[in-house]
């Protein structure tokens, strides 16, 4: 029996060790902390997909979203009377957001300090919380590493017994 808990243990650790960076950090969304608001409106899902952890989307520039969450078609109406239709990625908008009303924000991210800054869209009522994202990356980091440990420890324990003989 404990073979089996020890042999569970270690690809636990690892999916642990691993959402963090692909499902935990990307929810807190760190990229928008600090970014201007260029644009406030309303925007309305058309039609929403659960994807991930590498994923195809046009927002904000036809490339690949890393992380697992809703990427959304939306109608989007500008306060300066514009509209266009967007893809909406990162969870801003769910499958529960189809049909509905949702007051949004374009932010102006920049990925690489300056030369390449694109605009995304957010909800009005998102804050980012980089504090509370590098901390609970760093526990679920911490958490997948102690299961991947025990995992490994308690199998080299079982088969270094199992190597030497009984006197």
């Amino acid at each position: 029996m404990r073979v089996v808990r020890d042999v569970l243990l270690v690809p636990i650790g690892i999916l642990l060790f691993l959402a963090a960076f692909f499902v935990v950090l990307p929810y807190f969304g760190t990229g928008a902390a600090g970014s201007e608001v260029s644009a406030r409106g309303t925007a309305v899902a058309q039609q929403c997909r659960f994807a991930g952890p590498i994923a195809k989307s046009s927002a904000p520039k036809r490339e690949n979203v890393i992380g697992f969450g809703w990427i959304c078609r939306a109608r989007v109406h500008w306060n300066d009377g514009s509209v266009e239709t967007r893809e909406v990625s990162g969870s801003q908008l769910t499958g529960e957001d189809v049909g509905n009303s949702v007051d949004v924000v374009e932010r102006q991210i920049d990925y690489s300090k300056g030369s390449d800054t694109r605009p995304q869209i957010y909800r009005a009522d998102f804050e980012p919380h980089v504090l509370l994202a590098w901390g609970s990356v760093l526990a679920t980091c911490l958490l997948g590493f102690v299961f991947a440990a025990l995992g490994f420890s308690g199998l080299s324990r079982i088969f270094s017994k199992k190597g030497v003989p009984v006197e």
